[in-house]
């Protein structure tokens, strides 16, 4: 047989080892759904590499496979064999075992012939069992008791190196008790990366082959045939199976660490992560087996077998189970859809439950709450919130009890005041200074944390907005106050949500998006200032300016909203000349952008629509009658504007007098909408406008 030949079949145990190994890992994970399949250019890729691993694996496999072969030979027995006796001279057959005549023959046993079991390893030196010793107490005491100081900082580093396995390290250095035969080879030339320093020069090209050379060999025997392979091949597997955790959120610490890091993503881009599974199976196969050669050939084949399923079976059975095992689970938004997501961080995506509760609907906070995260205890539990924090009234609650007081949904309060929380009922058609809109349970069984209950408060206390007031929270100007919590935890915590009053009634029902008394900044824009002492005062600070209230910081705006606004100005005097007051449905994102209704000093109203600040005049009332204008007597105003069903804006304008404004404005029409006070001057500044009533509803 050739030379080439010779090599090949020398090969072959190898090979098959490896390749038929990482051939059965890659169909396990895709058949358990581990990992998807992956394309056939990759899987052949991933066998080439598994055949490559063989050949450079042969000698070791070949040296383990004659260990095996010699310690199955020797658990064999003895080799007996027969010989045939002749009778001696003189003996009768009755002298000889057996029956027969002068003939007779006697067969004898000869002694077994027994190969002799080769010699176990030598007691490692006591030197070696003593560092040994001291490795793992200090390892024990740095990852497995917390009382020592540095316990979280030394669990915290090496969790980041090794991941999960940082809690079995302690166990790891007992293996080096356990000498492993290698083959003839030379010392690693440790001399060589150290030339630049001591012979302060380069490499030569020669030593920087011996280097590589050595190298790579060192890195064979350890990887393919030592419990090193064992444990990195485990450290890849674990960020495989556990979905490729990202190196900077913390993940990685819940998987492979830094280690599995960087030794499977390299693979995954390569291979695929199925590909990559298989490789690494096949790495630890192949390590395993001849491990549990070296074992077999010392004690036996039975103690080469049990190594052999302990090196095999336990690392990946034990990967395999934290596919499914050991995540943490997030409540989140997907695709529209509240779902729970299964991962190593709130960033990490492993397996995705839909919770059949759509995003659509949900409130500012929610959504914010859901985006950040929520961490629940599995997919039933983040079934369960989902639906309560989507729809609060099927959390609801009689009553809230506080300290020393006692509230109920749809009552108004009042309180003392200074540093007491004391609250005590008083009626809604009296002086208050807030109304109860929700009474209900936060749907925690399990405490999440005083962040995430502060946060889940404030989103129940939204969502349940628009059901007492008849408008979704984020389409009204009128804010809530800051939930009412008890203190400390319990589980499924009753709290309770108000919103601020605006004037002796109540507000459940009535769709009210702004109120004078609103308890939101005014924030005029420049050249305009707002003031609240008893009525809302609006000043054009200089000339030619127009003024809007809620100004540009407050950028509600209602898509296909529309309004209702009545209003009531006291007299703006004379000297303000050309000014105009009013009202205006405007795009809060730009308020440039929506329709004016303007009352002149002739007390005429006009109608603008704006388009990037520019007014087209879209209709107009005739004078008043028997009313005096604005400059001298209080007007009255109440304006609507509301989308029609062919898809325009109708907007309305009534005041006393006879006076009646009307448009449709239907040629590109602005449907983004919230209401605002509006004074426009002309060429003289410091006029102001003082709005004694101002409420807005939906319609």
């Amino acid at each position: 047989m050739s030379e080439v030949g010779e090599r090949a079949r020398a090969a072959l145990p190898a090979v098959a080892l490896l390749t038929l190994a990482t051939a059965a890992v890659l169909g396990l994970a895709t058949l358990t759904g581990i990992a998807p399949a992956p394309p056939v250019w990759q899987i052949a890729l991933t066998l080439v590499a598994g055949l490559l691993l063989g050949v450079a694996a042969t000698d070791q496999v070949r040296a383990a496979l004659t260990d095996w072969q010699g310690a199955a030979a020797a658990e064999a027995g003895s080799h007996r064999r027969t010989r045939r006796a002749a009778a001696q001279p003189g003996a009768g057959a009755a002298d000889l075992p057996g029956t027969g005549t002068a003939a007779a023959v006697a067969v004898l046993d000869e002694p077994p012939l027994e190969k002799p079991r080769p010699p176990r390893p030598e007691r490692p030196s006591w030197s070696r069992i003593g560092i040994i010793a001291l490795v793992v107490a200090a390892l024990v005491a740095l990852l497995w008791v917390p009382q020592v100081p540095v316990h979280g900082v030394a669990a915290a580093v090496f969790t980041f190196v090794f991941g999960y396995a940082a809690y079995v390290l302690p166990v790891l250095p007992l293996l080096l008790l356990w000498p492993l035969p290698r083959l003839p080879r030379a010392t690693w030339p440790w001399q060589l990366p150290l030339v630049p320093f001591v012979d302060r020069r380069l490499w030569t090209g020669a030593e920087l082959r011996d280097l590589a050379v050595a190298t790579l060999q060192y890195l064979r025997e350890r990887v393919l045939t030592r419990t090193t392979g064992i444990a990195l091949a485990t450290l890849g597997l674990l960020h495989l199976v556990r979905g490729n955790p990202s190196l900077f959120d913390g993940g990685t610490s819940r998987a492979g660490g830094l280690v599995g890091w960087l030794l499977a993503e390299p693979l995954r881009l390569l291979l695929a992560t199925g590909g990559a599974i298989g490789l690494l199976g096949g790495i630890l196969v192949g390590a395993g087996a001849v491990i549990a050669a070296s074992v077999g050939r010392a004690w036996g084949t039975v103690a080469g077998y049990a190594v052999l399923a302990v090196a095999v079976a336990v690392p990946l059975l034990g990967t395999g189970a934290g596919h499914w095992l050991g995540f943490e689970y997030y409540l989140r938004t997907e695709q529209g859809r509240v779902v729970v997501v299964a991962g190593l961080s709130p960033s990490h995506r492993q397996a995705v439950h839909d919770t059949a509760v759509a995003a659509d609907g949900l409130s500012p906070s929610l959504l914010a709450l859901l985006d950040k995260g929520l961490q629940v205890t599995g997919n039933d539990d983040g079934d369960r919130i989902a639906r309560a924090l989507a729809d609060p009234s099927k959390a609801a609650a009689d009553i809230y009890v506080g300290d020393q007081f006692e509230l109920k949904a749809g009552e108004c309060f009042d309180w003392i005041g200074g540093s007491s929380q004391l609250r005590y009922v008083t009626p809604c058609n009296a002086a208050h200074i807030g109304e109860v809109t929700y009474v209900g349970h936060l749907p925690f069984l399990e405490d999440p944390g005083r962040d995430a209950v502060d946060a889940a408060a404030k989103a129940v206390c939204e969502q349940s907005y628009g059901a007492y007031l008849g408008v979704p929270y984020g389409q009204s100007f009128l804010p809530l106050d800051k939930p009412m919590l008890p203190p400390g935890w319990t589980p499924r915590p009753i709290i309770a949500c108000s919103v601020g009053s605006v004037g002796p009634w109540t507000l459940k029902g009535s769709r009210t998006v702004a109120a004078l008394q609103q308890k939101v900044p005014w924030g005029a824009a420049g050249g305009c200032k707002v003031e609240v002492p008893d009525a809302l005062r609006v000043t054009a600070e200089q000339p030619n300016t127009r003024c809007v209230a809620p100004g540009p910081e407050q950028r509600l705006t209602v898509p296909g909203g529309g309004f209702a606004m009545d209003l009531e100005f006291a007299a703006i005097g004379k000297a303000a000349g050309g000014a105009k007051i009013g009202a205006a449905c405007l795009d809060g994102a730009d308020l440039g952008n929506g329709y004016t209704f303007e009352v002149g000093a002739d007390g005429v109203i006009e109608i603008f629509k704006l388009v990037g600040g520019q007014p087209a005049k879209l209709g107009a009332s005739a004078k008043p009658k028997n009313a005096g204008p604005p400059t001298t007597a209080s007007t009255p105003l109440q304006v609507t504007c509301k989308p029609t069903a062919d898809g325009g804006i109708e907007l309305t304008a009534f005041s006393t007098g006879n006076r009646k404004a009307t448009a449709v404005d239907r040629t590109n029409p602005v449907t983004r909408l919230s209401p605002r006070l509006m004074l426009a001057n002309a060429a003289t500044g410091g006029v102001v406008m003082t709005a004694m009533i101002f409420n807005a509803t939906r319609v």
